[in-house]
């Protein structure tokens, strides 16, 4: 029974030094990746800041109509054929 245990004992502390290991390794690894992530959130912010305020984006849609009327046809054609795409895509896709 003893020797039971000891082995028992053996293991537990091979496994409490793998998991010491697998942190580090998941540590430093997350480590590489928090620049990356945190330009991302970054990101997201300032999109949630211009999505909460419609009349920025209003009128930074007007300015952009009458400085270059020609290219804002061009998005507005392209913005519509997505914008019929997704409606047939959801429609086709949805019961």
């Amino acid at each position: 029974m003893n020797q039971r245990l000891v082995a028992i004992e053996a293991k537990r502390a091979r496994l409490i030094e793998r998991a010491a290991r697998e942190r580090e390794d998941v540590a430093q690894t997350l480590q590489s990746w928090s620049q990356p992530l945190g330009f991302i959130d970054r990101c997201l912010g300032a999109l949630r800041y211009v999505i909460s305020r419609p009349p920025l984006v209003a009128g930074a849609m007007l300015v952009f109509a009458l400085v270059r009327p020609r290219r804002t046809l061009k998005w507005a054609q392209r913005a519509l054929g997505l914008w019929q795409g997704y409606r047939w895509l959801t429609q086709k896709v949805a019961p």
